[in-house]
């Protein structure tokens, strides 16, 4: 193939790419790291109301109000100089003059030549703000009282019922101290959850008794701020108080119960969609990009041959292209390990003497100066696993494990600790089978703890951030799962389990 056929080949790819994000349904944005557009697909282009040749080049200064704008600026600006990953509720307000909730996801993105780009997403929250709206139409006709307040002490909602039994209106509420004309020198009132009944007094309806159910503080919204949720009950005039006792704790219960299940399932929509998204763009780069890498390959391997023994001095160039075109491949194989939905391919495997001969085989890869020690304790112990899947985990936590201590090398002046040392061992367990790489590199802060499992989240200026999730995936088609132990100092433990037997239906 010719350069300028390569080159056509290469812009064909790429014209496919941006083709691709542009017909996503959630909205993709870019900007370099003076926050001004390089990049918006068509559905942020629709958000903001305008098309992306004039997007380009320009900031959020430029299109929305002053105030939303600062805000932007402010949190992009916390991403690119901090390298934090921010999720959060915004309002963005359109060309049109139309504003819309979206759910804004950032991150960081640092291009091998040190460049610092921002990439975002929204996604729109208009019709969970509905359902949340239905809800509250519902609470509004309920035979109870209801309370809603944060953590602040902020009314958050208050139906017409509530406010009849305290005598008030919407406007007295931010200058009423609710908790304590409920809960009087209750100092847990509302935090913990609490069933008490008390007397209630107001100039309208005159003093009675009243039931007040607490929920306690629950997590109900995205932004962190826990809210408790009170039902009171005039029980002044009810005979069968224990009736009523039992009838108001189920409908405060189930109150507190659909709320949550409202939060969990608009949560899992948004992360199946983002996920679902992510899978079909990652399989489709990963096999557009396999086919052009496999002639660079077989293209490399070709001048190799005819030039060896020449003298000509490229030796180091031509090392340089095979080592990039593994280093593509393994990433490659990330994508696909992260996005593949394939049935399992199980068959029964010894799994001591399967680990020995996989760390053996990893053992050879990895830097001269990492040691390995093992101690597998599965004895003669079988369990249905895909070979082939199963030893990407094995090669990314050795990997994963090594680079942490060592960086991608031997050289000293990048080690983390002294003596870098990997223990893998094996044990059985009552959820099946577990195996575990404990390091004794740096560790991890609980920052990277908590979003190391994210996709696309990486401390690595030469990482995808898809290797540990790939792994959780492949583990978690085991009927599996991950696990990890790490603090700053102390190295990290990755535990890998799965049941010694899988259903049928993914064995066959």
């Amino acid at each position: 193939m010719s350069k300028d056929e390569s080159g056509t080949e290469r812009i064909q790819d790429a014209v496919v790419l941006l083709d691709i994000l542009d017909n996503l349904p959630t909205s993709i944005f870019a900007k370099d790291e003076n926050l001004r557009f390089v990049y918006s697909n068509e559905a942020h282009c629709s958000i903001i109301g305008h098309p992306e040749s004039t997007l380009l080049g320009q900031s959020d200064a430029d299109f929305y109000p002053a105030a939303e704008a600062a805000a932007f600026i402010a949190r992009d600006r916390e991403v690119i100089e901090e390298g934090a990953t921010i999720e959060c509720e915004e309002v963005a307000t359109g060309a049109s003059g139309i504003s819309i909730p979206v759910l804004t996801r950032k991150t960081r993105l640092v291009t091998p030549d040190g460049k610092r780009y921002l990439i975002g997403t929204n996604a729109n929250m208009t019709e969970v703000r509905k359902r949340e709206e239905q809800y509250r139409a519902l609470a509004q006709t309920v035979p109870v009282g209801v309370w809603q307040v944060d953590e602040t002490g902020t009314t958050t909602f208050a139906n017409p019922r509530f406010m009849a039994y305290l005598g008030i209106d919407t406007d007295d509420l931010p200058q009423t101290d609710i908790a304590s004309l409920l809960g009087g020198a209750r100092q847990d009132f509302p935090g913990i959850a609490s069933r008490f009944e008390t007397d209630l007094a107001s100039p309208a309806s005159g003093e009675r008794r009243v039931l007040v159910i607490s929920s306690g503080w629950l997590s109900l919204t995205s932004d962190g701020l826990r809210s408790a949720i009170v039902s009171v009950v005039d029980i002044s005039e009810m005979t069968q108080l224990k009736r009523v006792n039992d009838e108001i704790s189920r409908l405060n219960n189930e109150l507190a119960g659909n709320m949550k299940k409202l939060k969990e399932a608009q949560d899992e929509v948004l992360r199946r969609g983002r996920m679902a998204q992510l899978g079909q763009l990652t399989a489709t780069v990963a096999h557009e990009i396999r086919n052009p890498l496999g002639a660079v390959r077989t293209a490399a391997f070709l001048l190799d041959r005819k030039l060896k023994d020449k003298g000509l001095g490229v030796e180091q160039q031509l090392l340089r292209i095979a080592n990039g075109i593994t280093r593509c491949d393994n990433i490659i194989s990330q994508l696909l390990d992260f996005s593949r939905t394939r049935s399992l391919q199980a068959e029964e495997t010894a799994l001591d003497e399967w680990m020995s001969r996989i760390v053996a085989e990893e053992a050879e890869r990895l830097p001269a100066a990492v040691t390995i020690e093992c101690e597998f304790g599965l004895a003669d112990i079988t369990a249905m696993i895909d070979g082939a899947r199963m030893c990407r985990v094995v090669s990314n936590l050795l990997s994963n494990a090594s680079e942490a201590m060592v960086g991608k090398g031997d050289d000293p002046s990048k080690f983390t600790t002294g003596t870098p040392h990997i223990l893998v061992s094996t044990r059985a367990t009552s959820r099946g089978a577990e195996i575990i790489v404990k390091d004794n590199g740096p560790g991890m802060t609980p920052e990277i703890l908590s979003k190391v499992l994210e996709p696309l989240f990486t401390t690595k200026n030469f990482g995808t951030g898809l290797g540990l999730p790939a792994v959780e995936k492949i583990l978690q088609d085991h009927h599996g799962g991950l696990e990890i132990v790490s603090a700053p100092g102390e190295g990290a433990t990755i535990t890998a389990w799965f049941p010694l037997r899988q259903p049928v239906s993914d064995a066959a």
